[in-house]
């Protein structure tokens, strides 16, 4: 068996679990981070999406209060030390509740700031999320270095075709998403 192995679930069978683990945190993090945008990112997220099973949350602050609110968030999870950081992204995780966490602190604006933007978009188009499922689909048991490559690879991709679309419509070009 191959430990390195990316599984994939069906997503609305653990959705009501995620849901609440959601609420739990989202609580928690207001109350440490009371400034903060607190958002459930990610495919559990996605209605339709497949889903490692895991819940992702973007921690949105403003960048004058990054420094603060990474300290905060460092210690009430573990740092993600494979995972990228720059000075308006820190991941974090936590793997000792019973849906594993992802905890991303992004700055608003800043260069990292796409969490939520991704996740509108794929809400609103069947047909990015379709690829995005059949992307899943053929990375299943595939390595995770791999998946995480052609998935940050097809993200970018679709984000900078979205953003071409959208600002070739003048009615549109006012309202970024």
């Amino acid at each position: 068996m191959n430990t390195d192995a990316v599984e994939f679930v069906d997503g609305e069978g653990i959705a009501s679990r995620v849901l609440t683990l959601f609420e739990e945190l989202r609580a928690m993090l207001a109350a440490v981070l009371p400034a903060a945008g607190i958002e459930h990112v990610g495919s559990t997220a996605i209605p339709g999406a497949v889903t490692k099973g895991d819940l992702d949350v973007c921690v949105l602050v403003d960048a004058n209060a990054f420094r603060e609110a990474d300290r905060v968030l460092a210690e009430r999870f573990a740092r993600n030390v494979g995972s990228y950081q720059s000075e308006s992204l820190s991941s974090f995780v936590d793997d000792s509740r019973p849906i594993p966490v992802g905890v991303q602190l992004v700055v608003r604006g800043g260069a990292e700031d796409f969490f939520v933007r991704w996740r509108d978009l794929v809400r609103r188009s069947p047909q990015v999320l379709s690829d995005y499922n059949q992307l899943k689909h053929e990375w299943h048991g595939g390595s995770h270095e791999g998946y995480r490559a052609a998935k940050s690879q097809f993200i970018e991709d679709t984000l900078r075709a979205s953003e071409v679309a959208s600002s070739a419509m003048p009615w549109t070009g006012c309202v970024r998403h």
